[in-house]
């Protein structure tokens, strides 16, 4: 039976093993874990550590672009989620990154990329500085480190840097049972979005009686009526007045909506929530239709093709999916939420630092002096010879005092999406800061993507 591809049948294709792998027993948790193992088998191995709340399913759809450019990405499922094995919550991020480095052994991989996408700073750090051996050269020189709108942990309300986060109102045990509690969340929230609909209908039909009864009598008494009457108010409580009685008025507030584009700002809000919650507003870096380069089956633009005035043979489009019933990132979300999904609100509860460990905005601060120290460390040695280490002790005091200069500085990019409403921009200033403290051993890269937010970067 021929080998089924992304572009011929994507449900197929996604059940291969490859998507599907399975650690029976980490020698160091005893546990299971699963792990995807994409792209390309012989191309530059990539560590891949994913968001709070997603499993490798996440990374699916990269795999033919991945394959295209030669890489080979490596994503662990953490624990709670897919099948591997849960642990308790002070224990997360250590089981987690040993759970890491035993996929990376059973691989007999030492990658010297890695990839993290927002709550994934935790885990990149964590390797970095207790786990060092596990990458091509340790550290010596260190591993590039990509991150992708990386977790910035909330400061404390008296800091004069500290920003508000919509999110932070949630009871820890709604966080740590939403796996079970969100679909009642949507359940309920689809209900009241019901009686909305039918609240702002008795509303406007109840309105716009009394409106017609004012202009009646404001006709025999010769008053002016709602509409042409002298402004008073606040903008936003005239414009709101005005814009519900007349939809077809133009609305001189362009920050107050009129009320046909509100109609749904409860269930979106509510949604908003539960997909963040859950993981599921992060869109796949590559999907279908996405042009590529230099790759060899291509399709055509279906609508183009149809306009005589575009010839088809010279409008191709590279594809990476073939059609399936929706697309493929509604399939690979599917297959995430049929899994396990026990362990995100841990997740969750470590990024809003509310956890038995310190995972707040100090431990950023302390996990990034911790790098450049263990980066300082491990090469310290190589800038003394033995001879050099066996010279008297004032010689050896001397040199003791003298700054280290680091020969292989840690390079980290980071991407931030300006529209990013989980880590607002003051965040990612605070953050730029804290990493950047430390020219000699972090070599910081800022890329900036004005029209970017924090899932689809």
């Amino acid at each position: 039976m021929e080998t089924p591809t992304a572009l011929s049948d994507p449900p197929a294709y996604l059940s291969l093993l490859k998507f599907n792998k399975r650690l029976k027993r980490c020698p160091r948790t005893n546990l299971s874990v699963t792990y995807s193992d994409i792209g390309d088998e012989n191309g530059i191995p990539l560590l891949y550590l994913l968001p709070s709340g997603c499993s490798r399913w996440i990374a699916a759809a990269m795999d033919p672009l991945l394959k295209a450019y030669g890489v080979r990405m490596i994503v662990v499922d953490r624990p709670g989620c897919g099948d591997t094995g849960e642990v308790i919550l002070g224990e997360r991020i250590d089981r987690s990154c040993e759970m890491i480095i035993s996929v990376l052994e059973h691989l007999n991989l030492k990658p010297a990329n890695i990839l993290a996408s927002s709550a994934g700073i935790y885990y990149a750090l964590h390797l970095l500085t207790r786990h060092p051996s596990a990458f091509s050269t340790s550290l010596n020189p260190p591993p590039k480190l990509y991150l992708l709108a990386p977790w910035s942990p909330l400061l404390p309300v008296d800091h004069p840097e500290h920003w508000p986060f919509r999110w932070d109102w949630i009871p820890s045990p709604f966080i740590a049972t939403q796996h079970i509690t969100t679909p009642h969340l949507i359940k309920a929230a689809t209900q009241a979005q019901k009686a909305y609909d039918s609240s702002v209908k008795i509303y406007n039909t109840g309105k716009s009686i009394a409106m017609k009864w004012f202009k009646s009598i404001a006709e025999e008494l010769e008053l002016p009526s709602p509409s042409t009457s002298s402004n008073t108010g606040s903008n936003v409580t005239s414009n709101s007045i005005s814009r519900s009685s007349t939809p077809a008025v133009r609305n001189d507030n362009p920050t107050v909506k009129p009320d046909n584009e509100n109609k749904d700002d409860l269930v979106k809000s509510a949604s908003d929530l539960l997909n963040n919650i859950r993981g599921k507003n992060v869109k796949p870096s590559i999907g279908e239709g996405t042009d590529i380069p230099n790759l060899t089956e291509t399709t055509f633009n279906k609508e183009e093709s149809d306009d005589a005035s575009i010839s088809t043979s010279s409008t191709p489009r590279n594809r990476m999916w073939g059609e399936c019933e929706c697309c493929v990132a509604c399939l690979t979300s599917s297959y995430m939420s049929a899994e396990n999904a026990q362990g995100i609100g841990q997740e969750h509860l470590i990024c809003l630092n509310r956890g038995p460990e310190e995972t707040g905005s100090q431990w950023l601060q302390n996990s990034i002096r911790e790098l450049a120290d263990t980066i300082e460390f491990a090469q310290v040695e190589d800038r003394f010879s033995h001879n050099d280490r066996t010279k008297n002790g004032k010689e050896q005091e001397q040199r003791g005092n003298e700054k280290t200069k680091v020969s292989y500085p840690i390079e980290i990019n980071v991407w931030w999406g300006w529209q990013d409403d989980m880590v607002p921009r003051k965040g990612q200033l605070w953050f730029n800061k804290v990493v950047g403290a430390y020219p000699e051993a972090i070599h910081l890269k800022i890329h900036d993507v004005e029209d970017g937010d924090h899932t689809d970067l």
